[in-house]
C-alpha cells in the first residue's frame, strides 16, 4: 500500500508533533516515557521504549506534555490531561535501523 492509499483511509489530518509523552499501560500497570511522531483529532503516532509490553488493543492513558502552547499551532485544546487511548498498531519494521518501536494509538471516549 502506498503512502497515498494509507493517507486517504484517514478520518482526521495529521500535524506534526515533536512533544513528551508518558503512557500509562493498563495491562501491565507500567509507566512509560514516549516521544510523539504526529497527532490527529483521533489519535497520534508515538515512538515507545521496546521494553513496553504493546500490543494491539491494549488499553493505554496517554499524557502529553507540550513545551509551547500556541493557540495558532492547532494543538491548543490539547492539555496534560491524560487521554484514554487503545493501541492499534504496532511497528516493528524500523526498529533494527532506529531503534525506536512506533505505536499508534486512537483516542477512545472516557
Amino acid at each position: 500500500m502506498t503512502d497515498m492509499q494509507k493517507a486517504d483511509r484517514r478520518r482526521h489530518h495529521r500535524r506534526p508533533l515533536s512533544a513528551g509523552v508518558q503512557f500509562h499501560h493498563e495491562p501491565s500497570a507500567g509507566d512509560y516515557p514516549a516521544r510523539a511522531v504526529d497527532i490527529s483529532d483521533s489519535g497520534m503516532l508515538m515512538y515507545v521504549p521496546v521494553s513496553a509490553p504493546v500490543k494491539p488493543g491494549h488499553p493505554v492513558r496517554v499524557t502529553i506534555h507540550l513545551a509551547h502552547r500556541r493557540p495558532d499551532n492547532g494543538l491548543g485544546d490539547l492539555d496534560d490531561t491524560p487521554r484514554p487511548a487503545r493501541i492499534v498498531r504496532v511497528q516493528r519494521e524500523g526498529l533494527m535501523i532506529t531503534g525506536k518501536l512506533a505505536v499508534g494509538v486512537e483516542f477512545v471516549q472516557g
